[in-house]
């Protein structure tokens, strides 16, 4: 049996499979190069205020199961707040709102029916419902675009419903995106019970949420975390994983390793380990993924400003596409931020608060305290047309090396719950060669 496992990336990949590992009674080492934990999924203390801030805000589907499965084994699956169904508002831009607000009716006419009640989509496209249901087993690969056009789609209700829901499940535009991502978040959506379609949000920090408490859990069963050490190469001798070696020349022996990393950060080390050979594709794809990044404005206002009155709503017509209510402060967030990325944290603040009066006008006078810009340039993957396919397993041709990540072959788009389930698929790896 194998008994020491290096597992190189703490985000939630990394650290889903180490605490299943550990479990297991598996001697876990988890190795990862920021001093801070959690991978693309953090948070940190705001300096000036003392506030918990997330890097980028996140949304939770209470279908995505395995990744509440995780949260519970952590002890902290009651910090995830959903709502009591699948309801989300929308502020368009010049103040008009609608509410997508779905009935407690059985799959799939809890979201047709929130849609058919949905004011702002013409009623040609809400006919057309039924066809995207019964499309949704159809992985043609092609984009979000596409398919919607396809579907029959109009301007109207792509602008007002599907191109903010493309934009915040595939963190890329409809014109990019493969449908494919789309279409296993709707089926999610609308083929498992209400129960499972509700949004929700985290009340702590990411960081305390999973990556802390993680950490623990793992020390307590006799493993061990590293942050701030960057993992140089890996040692192969008879065709096998022997040692990971770090930059500063620390040397674990071990008998299996999972890379829990990024595409390009894998290649880099691989090619450290003179090991592309051992990827089991093409190790030239790899270049291929690449990534699409989220924007971040928080604002402190003064605190007798007019707030809307859900924790969360999409903004239409705006460059800020969402606006989310923390304790303390406003989070304005931008998915796919290509475009903006190069703005100045002047310029950004200012659209965020242009975008902000135009669609809820009640603030119009409001006073800004004080701001802070989030820029996650590698938030996730982009998985736009025909990167599907290039999805690796959690295989090598090692019979001890195996990958994990949100951008893994896991049958979901790039988020919280693929990196999760990618990490499980890796230490069910292990757990079958033992």
């Amino acid at each position: 049996m194998s008994r020491r496992v290096v597992i190189i990336g703490g985000g939630f990949a990394g650290f889903r499979a180490a605490v299943s590992l550990a479990d297991a009674g598996y001697a876990v080492t988890v190795v990862d190069n920021r001093a801070q934990l959690g991978g693309r999924a953090r948070s940190f203390v705001d300096p000036a205020t003392g506030e918990v801030v997330d890097n980028g805000q996140h949304l939770f589907l209470s279908g995505y199961e395995r990744t509440l499965a995780f949260l519970e084994r952590l002890g902290t699956r009651d910090q995830v707040v959903f709502h009591d169904r699948l309801r989300v508002g929308f502020a368009e831009a010049g103040g008009k709102q609608y509410h997508l607000n779905c009935p407690n009716l059985s799959a799939p006419f809890h979201l047709i029916g929130g849609l058919l009640g949905l004011t702002s989509i013409p009623l040609t496209d809400k006919l057309r419902l039924i066809q995207i249901y019964a499309d949704l087993s159809n992985l043609v690969d092609e984009s979000v675009a596409q398919w919607l056009s396809r579907m029959g789609q109009g301007p109207r209700a792509r602008k007002l419903f599907w191109d903010p829901l493309t934009i915040a499940a595939l963190n890329e535009l409809p014109e990019i995106a493969s449908a494919v991502g789309l279409k296993a978040v709707l089926r999610v959506l609308m083929t498992k019970p209400a129960a499972q379609s509700r949004l929700g949000m985290a009340r702590v920090g990411l960081s305390d949420l999973y990556a802390a408490p993680a950490v623990r859990l793992i020390s307590q069963l006799g493993g061990q975390v590293i942050s701030g050490k960057t993992v140089q190469s890996i040692i192969i001798r008879d065709s096998k994983v022997e040692a990971v070696l770090l930059a500063d020349g620390t040397r674990f022996e071990t008998d299996a390793v999972i890379a829990a990393i990024p595409p390009l950060a894998l290649r880099k080390l691989l090619e450290n380990s003179s090991a592309l050979s051992v990827y089991p594709g093409d190790p030239d794809t790899l270049l291929k993924f690449g990534s699409s990044p989220i924007l971040s404005v928080n604002l402190w206002v003064d605190p007798g400003t007019a707030l809307p009155e859900e924790s969360f709503v999409a903004m239409i017509g705006t460059e800020f596409q969402w606006l989310f209510k923390k304790t303390g402060y406003l989070s304005l967030i931008v998915s796919a931020a290509h475009h903006l990325l190069d703005w100045t944290n002047e310029q950004l603040v200012e659209l965020a608060l242009r975008d902000l009066k135009n669609c809820f006008p009640l603030m119009d006078g409001v006073r800004l305290i004080r701001s802070q810009v989030v820029r996650e340039r590698e938030a996730t993957v982009s998985l736009g047309v025909g990167m599907e396919s290039l999805r690796p397993s959690s295989k090598t041709r090692l019979p001890n090396f195996f990958l994990a990540g949100d951008w893994t072959a896991t049958g979901l788009p790039a988020t919280i719950e693929s990196a999760v389930v990618s990490g499980e698929f890796a230490a069910q790896q292990i757990f079958n060669g033992k």
